[in-house]
């Protein structure tokens, strides 16, 4: 019996020895993500990255402007190749108006300068119309946006918007979006599809493997209990 279970704990010992630095590794890796600002970090590797399926839904809503293009892929916004906000709602138009950009989201409206930075942004707070449907100028060139209740004329430097009817406005309409920037933005949006920390976390759990990967961590824990179990039996059985 004796023989029995030490030759069992020593494979055991050497199976496990893998899988319990990789738990130790990744476990201190976890400990101080914070530290290492692992969230903060993202997969380049393609291979990591099809694995994981990052890729956006549908292909984008673009707006080009003075030749410069505003695009929204998923719930990110890009200026040119250029990201400039995310977690935004539904692009639904832009505008040039004197100096800056206006862009219309679903529920706020965004200035930027002609570099693409976001000088302010304005929602119901500051009086935007709700339900915001296009964004337009008019024939002399102010600011119309159309809202759930109507069209409005906007007056920016002062906040203020007057409700008007049988405005002629030309309308911001989204353009098919090049080829050559659609890729460009795609390799912008898979780097940041993915951060470290997500990794180290499924690899940890197994997960990184999906539901057989959970399995073989579970199998893992029997072997390590196993092991305890042997090795006190044998302590034990010494003593």
């Amino acid at each position: 019996m004796w023989g029995f279970i030490h030759k069992w704990h020593r494979k055991i010992g050497i199976t496990a020895a893998f899988f319990v630095m990789l738990l130790v590794i990744t476990g201190l890796l976890l400990n101080h993500t914070d530290n290492l600002n692992l969230q903060n970090m993202f997969v380049k590797n393609n291979i990591l990255l099809d694995w994981y399926h990052i890729q956006p839904e549908g292909e984008g809503r673009g707006f080009m402007v003075n030749q410069h293009w505003v695009t929204q892929i998923n719930s990110r916004l890009y200026f040119d190749q250029r990201e400039i906000a995310d977690h935004i709602d539904h692009l639904i138009g832009v505008v040039m108006l004197s100096d800056e950009f206006v862009v219309a989201l679903e529920g706020s409206l965004l200035i930027l300068t002609l570099s693409g930075e976001i000088v302010e942004g304005l929602a119901g707070a500051e009086g935007v119309p709700a339900g915001i449907k296009s964004i337009g100028l008019s024939e002399k060139g102010e600011l119309v946006i159309r809202a759930a209740h109507g069209d409005y004329l906007a007056d920016l430097d002062a906040t203020e918007w007057h409700e008007e009817e049988g405005l002629v406005v030309n309308w911001s309409e989204s353009q098919e979006i090049p080829k050559d920037l659609y890729n460009q933005l795609l390799i912008l949006y898979r780097g940041k599809g993915l951060p470290v920390e997500r990794v180290i976390l499924d690899i940890h759990s197994g997960r990184i493997l999906g539901y057989a990967g959970v399995l073989l961590v579970d199998f893992m824990a029997i072997l390590f209990l196993l092991l305890a179990m042997s090795g006190v039996w044998m302590w034990v059985k010494y003593r």
